[in-house]
């Protein structure tokens, strides 16, 4: 595949390599994409864009196809592991990519799993060609609980949805409903609610969704349900991980460079002992982080829901451990420059941070993973 809408075509990928080879020569592709439209610079002027983010990075991730990793071939997909996203989420993490590519991914999933051939077949190409945004509507307001009844040959929902992710952009939300006893999964074009769009503090967008009375054919209800939210809502943390693990590196990779180039009393500051021992901490941070996000990703990919849970709660408390680490080390040794939204510290920081509240805190996983193990 190719990138031929761009004056520098990205390496094509040779499909006969095996996986590890054609991952390899993917994320190449990739950071040739965000080297020529994700400069720091390049990555304001998007968010300072009508659009907020790059319009032209979207095309070209659809155009490596990124949005077909894992989808069914019948629907324009191509056949890939569930490691091969958390691959270019990583390497997206580490440029602070502003599209919503880990929300439409999920959602994408999410119907190539529990959705009827119809169903598919109405969303899927959309969302591989990158004409269609998906998102998943999971996080209700207590006061005002998502709730679905019957409502003639259809449904109709009622109730909000809170920081969702990709929200603001999405054509189409995936929304989790209380019916009866159970949860209950709906397709409900964006159109049909009212949200209310904002960006988060690392400037990635998000919105709170108002279903106010939406009402749904009766084909819009997902078969599938608790089961399958559970499994997408382990694939979201597990790549926001992987996203993590991007930004972490990129963090330390600034921090490294910024120590070494700073001089004081005559000596760089990295020749320092006691800043060595800062910017060590930072690397085994970091090498953790990878490890345990590795085997999340791993475990997202099999059959055992156990296993997933536990493993993809350790690792959202280990990455979030390292995500404040590194994102505190990496603005403190940059000193006040640090903290200057004009530097790239300042907006690593922030995504580092988004991320530790993101998809449940610390308390959340770690009881999780106890009620799990014990």
């Amino acid at each position: 595949m190719t990138i031929s809408t761009f004056a520098d075509p990205a390496p094509a990928i040779d499909q006969t390599d095996d996986s590890g080879d054609i991952r390899d020569q993917l994320r190449q592709s990739l950071e040739t994409v965000l080297a020529r439209h994700y400069s720091f610079e390049q990555r304001r002027d998007a968010h300072e864009s009508e659009a907020r983010e790059s319009a032209a990075a979207w095309s070209a991730y659809a155009e490596l196809g990124l949005l077909a990793l894992s989808l069914p071939e019948e629907q324009g997909g191509l056949p890939a592991a569930f490691a091969d996203i958390a691959m270019a989420a990583e390497t997206m993490g580490g440029a602070m990519v502003l599209e919503p590519y880990i929300p439409t991914m999920v959602a994408a999933r999410l119907i190539a799993a529990g959705a009827t051939p119809a169903q598919q077949a109405a969303w899927l190409p959309g969302i591989v060609k990158g004409r269609v945004r998906a998102a998943l509507a999971h996080e209700d307001d207590g006061a005002r609980p998502v709730l679905a009844i019957r409502h003639g040959d259809g449904w109709r929902l009622r109730g909000r949805k809170l920081t969702v992710a990709g929200g603001d952009s999405a054509d189409l939300l995936i929304v989790s409903a209380r019916l009866d006893d159970a949860i209950a999964l709906f397709l409900v074009p964006a159109g049909a609610v009212e949200r209310r769009a904002y960006r988060c503090f690392d400037w990635t967008g998000a919105a709170d969704i108002l279903l106010d009375n939406v009402d749904l054919p009766n084909d819009a209800r997902l078969p599938c349900g608790e089961d399958a939210l559970s499994a997408a809502l382990d694939e979201a943390t597990a790549l926001a991980c992987a996203d993590a693990v991007g930004s972490i590196r990129a963090a330390n990779r600034l921090t490294r460079d910024h120590t070494h180039t700073r001089r004081q009393f005559g000596r760089s500051l990295d020749s320092f002992q006691v800043l060595q021992h800062r910017l060590v901490d930072m690397l085994i941070d970091e090498a953790f982080a990878a490890a345990i996000t590795d085997t999340a990703i791993a475990a997202c990919d099999g059959s055992d829901a156990t296993a997933r849970m536990r493993a993809v709660s350790a690792a959202k408390v280990r990455v979030g451990e390292a995500a404040r680490l590194v994102g505190e080390q990496c603005v403190q040794l940059h000193g006040g420059m640090g903290l200057v939204q004009e530097y790239q510290a300042a907006h690593l920081f922030a995504r580092l941070g988004l991320f530790e509240l993101s998809y449940g805190d610390r308390n959340h996983h770690l009881e999780r993973y106890a009620a799990l193990t014990l």
